[in-house]
């Protein structure tokens, strides 16, 4: 979608919640001096009953001319056991950079890029 390569590597499911592991490729602008990181917007259907929670719990990346991400965020709680397939969208990537003591979105990338995941 829109020159950004999204995929996701794999999907660890526990009883308490999931691990999402996903590649980012996207071609590196030419103006673009600093690395900016990814940011991903998260949803997950079916809902449950308690809203999930979604927080990136390791990765990095970079690169030259093209920059590259491997990203992982934790999904909490597990999707329902009773659904026979789990979606993973992701609605938005925003590139942000750490400046100052905060993070500034320099840009967003918008999907949706859709995974779903049969049992």
């Amino acid at each position: 979608m829109g020159g950004v390569a999204l995929t996701l590597l794999s999907l660890e499911r526990y009883r308490e919640g999931q691990i999402a592991l996903f590649r980012l490729l996207r071609a590196r602008g030419l103006f673009e001096r600093e690395f900016p990181s990814p940011r991903l917007e998260l949803s997950v259907m079916p809902e449950g009953t308690v809203p999930y929670r979604f927080w990136m719990s390791g990765g990095g990346g970079g690169g030259m001319v093209e920059l590259e991400f491997r990203h992982s965020y934790v999904i909490v709680p597990a999707p329902p056991s009773d659904s026979g397939e789990t979606i993973i969208e992701v609605r938005a990537i925003s590139w942000e950079r750490y400046s100052a003591g905060t993070y500034k979105v320099v840009s967003v990338d918008t999907g949706p890029w859709r995974f779903t995941i049969k049992r």
